[in-house]
């Protein structure tokens, strides 16, 4: 118990003298402590003293930057600038020495002017760039007129190396429309040598063409380029081909002839568009999207022919319905008044066969499209037969006067009641049969819409 009793005391009395110690040691450890916080702050405040010596140093380095590409722009610049002057120099001498034609000359000038075009976008913010502009734009007027005259000999020799060498001259001058024009001019040149008064054969060089446009010229239009030719060509053909046409149509003998003919020309323009529609459908990369308004220019210009002779059809079919009548009218002379009215009727079952017909024929010429001129005819036939029966309605009223005032039979005894009846069978029939037929008629005008702006 005693030497527990030592050995708390000891313990007591370390821990007691050992207090002052660690107060000590606390004390200096708080100490350090704001000396490191004042380090710091002054490392702080040197990283900041660095981080705006450093932004001035970087805002120098841009400046120095900015300085340099604006001397290299304006070396460059000047470098342009002497190099259009040499580039322009050296075209004037060749326009006045006359441009080269052969293949190794054009194919410099191609470089030539390619390096022109290109020099004048580099020179876009010099102070004389709208005045160099002009003078290239000069140059390139006459070189275009100066090359154009072989470059048009080329595509019509269809000499593909000779018309590549001239194309190339074109893509550098940035003028390859004017290449496609002159494509035109020759293309439209050899197929008129050939022109033979139908439209079907002018078609059939039709895929060569797209293929040369695709190859050689170097056109990413080709299908639009080809529609423009054959709407130019048909445009400027000689004899152009509605005289043609209405010159063929004069010689017909008889209607029936008339029609074969307006059927002829139908039938070639239909060849003829439907191979041009060939070359349009056919797969091929990057397939082009033509405009409507081109496709609808071809068509008006294809089917012009066939315009111009519509209401020639209108007088055919009329003088084609008006004699059926009138041989129908040599049966209808007779006179028992019931047989005549019989007559008459079996004439209106007939017409629903005969318009038919008629209107089936005119379809085949012009479509639908066909109905505005077809209408005049069928009026014209209404017209006929309802003369006929007015004509006839007389005669049976001046029948019945007569045998009135004979004192004959009159009212359902008369003779002449069973011909009214028949009469009266025959008019509505003959309603009833264009009411049908002009139903039928819209009703199938009206599924093709397309086709009656050709006409």
């Amino acid at each position: 118990m005693k030497q527990l009793s030592n050995s708390l005391d000891e313990t007591s009395t370390q821990i007691v003298s050992s207090v002052p110690r660690i107060l000590q040691d606390a004390a200096g450890l708080q100490l350090e402590g704001a000396m490191l916080q004042q380090k710091l702050v002054t490392l702080e405040q040197q990283v900041q003293g660095v981080e705006e010596q450093t932004g001035h140093s970087i805002q120098s380095l841009q400046r120095i930057d900015q300085l340099k590409s604006s001397l290299e722009n304006a070396a460059s610049a000047l470098r342009e600038a002497d190099k259009w002057v040499a580039l322009a120099t050296s075209l004037e001498e060749v326009l006045e020495s006359g441009v080269p034609t052969q293949k190794d000359k054009l194919a410099e000038l191609a470089e030539q002017v390619t390096a022109m075009t290109a020099s004048l976008e580099v020179l876009s913010d010099s102070p004389d760039y709208e005045v160099k502009r002009v003078q290239l734009e000069t140059l390139y007027n006459r070189l275009e007129a100066a090359i154009t005259p072989p470059f048009v000999d080329a595509l019509t020799q269809m000499d593909a190396e000779r018309t590549r060498a001239y194309v190339r001259v074109f893509v550098g001058m940035s003028r390859s429309a004017s290449a496609c024009r002159c494509w035109r001019r020759a293309a439209g040149a050899r197929l008129a040598l050939g022109w033979r008064h139908e439209l079907r054969p002018l078609a059939d060089s039709a895929p060569q063409q797209v293929e040369w446009l695709t190859s050689v010229l170097r056109s990413e239009t080709p299908l639009a380029e080809l529609l423009q030719l054959y709407t130019d060509l048909l445009q400027t053909l000689e004899p152009s081909p509605t005289k043609i046409a209405t010159a063929t149509f004069k010689l017909c003998q008889s209607p029936d002839e008339g029609l074969a003919v307006l059927m002829d020309i139908r039938t070639d323009i239909d060849e003829f568009i439907n191979c041009i529609r060939n070359v349009i459908d056919a797969p091929r990369p990057n397939k082009e999207e033509l405009r409507p308004a081109a496709l609808r220019e071809l068509g008006r210009a294809a089917y012009a022919p066939l315009r111009e002779l519509m209401p020639k059809y209108t007088d055919i079919q009329t003088t084609l319905f008006l004699a059926r009548l009138v041989g129908d009218d040599q049966i209808l002379k007779q006179d028992d008044l019931l047989e005549y009215s019989r007559t008459m009727l079996l004439v209106a079952e007939r017409s629903e066969g005969l318009l038919h017909a008629a209107y089936n024929r005119g379809r085949n010429i012009a479509g639908p499209a066909v109905y505005p001129f077809y209408s005049p005819a069928v009026e014209a036939f209404a017209s006929g037969f309802l003369n006929l029966i007015t004509s006839h309605m007389r005669h049976i009223e001046s029948s019945f006067l007569s045998s009135v005032n004979a004192g004959e039979r009159a009212g359902v005894l008369s003779d002449t009641f069973p011909a009214s009846l028949v009469l009266e069978s025959a008019v509505a029939q003959f309603l009833s049969v264009l009411a049908e037929r002009q139903r039928v008629e819209e009703a199938d005008g009206g599924e093709y819409p397309a086709r009656r702006t050709i006409l």
